[in-house]
């Protein structure tokens, strides 16, 4: 959908310069192949065209770009009890595993074995890694053995068809109105999520290699261990925290451990 306000072209306009002009010059063309030279070529030609690209533009850094927010325990609290169905069940894995959105959504039952392991696979070349084999703790395996399991569907979640739950939006909308809560995104359940880890006591280097973020330098050419156990220790860890949280005892728990 095009957005029209006063001093920009109408959608109507802006399809039909698409169609006279856009496409019949880059029509077959692969996106990443048009490049800043082809806007430029235009722009000489026609005195009243704006390129959008000028000197010295540049992606923005990934320090620019991180987020900070975290939810609270209060919020993980009213977020816990409010949200329900498939929504509600992926969001409390989002919080429970700190694996990405698309990683639990396209969950499949054949990922997940008897015991409770999930093969968390890196299904694109530019991923930079996934968390691999995670034991999940009890706190998970019982949300998944709560989920209808379809014939004709493959996914944990199931959406419409057989594909997998993809209403993020209107699901997102219907728990933020019920909640309160604004102003936090379903990526931030991953951030939580290392941040709880954190402060349940597990080593930052284990954090990580949960969340699947690949290891730099020496360490990660040649450390090839798995893992597997200390994964599933750093889950184990992060579930009691959420427990806790969800009694509202977290606080006093944590001054009997550093007592």
């Amino acid at each position: 959908m095009f957005w029209s306000c006063p001093g920009l072209l109408s959608e109507r306009a802006i399809r039909r310069n698409l169609r006279n002009h856009v496409l019949p010059a880059w029509d077959g063309r692969n996106f990443r192949s048009i490049g800043r030279i082809d806007v430029k070529w235009y722009a000489k030609r026609n005195d009243n065209y704006n390129s959008p690209i000028i000197p010295g533009m540049r992606r923005t850094k990934a320090s620019e770009r991180a987020r900070e927010r975290i939810l609270s325990d209060d919020e993980i609290r009213l977020v816990w009890t409010k949200a329900t169905g498939t929504f509600g069940d992926m969001v409390k894995m989002l919080l429970l595993t700190a694996q990405r959105r698309e990683k639990v959504a396209s969950m499949k039952w054949e990922d997940v074995s008897v015991d409770g392991t999930w093969l968390v696979k890196n299904g694109v070349k530019r991923e930079k890694g996934t968390g691999g084999e995670l034991v999940l703790p009890s706190m998970a395996v019982d949300i998944l053995r709560s989920r209808p399991r379809l014939n004709s569907n493959p996914y944990v979640f199931a959406g419409r068809g057989d594909g997998y739950f993809i209403g993020w939006g209107k699901a997102k909308a219907a728990l933020d109105a019920a909640t309160g809560i604004t102003g936090w995104i379903l990526h931030d359940c991953r951030r939580t999520a290392r941040s709880l880890m954190s402060r349940a006591g597990v080593r930052p280097d284990i954090a990580e290699r949960v969340l699947g973020h690949v290891q730099q330098g020496v360490l990660g050419t040649y450390d090839r261990h798995a893992y597997k156990e200390e994964k599933r220790e750093a889950l184990r860890m992060l579930a009691g925290l959420v427990e806790s949280i969800l009694r509202n005892d977290a606080d006093k728990k944590v001054r009997r451990l550093r007592g």
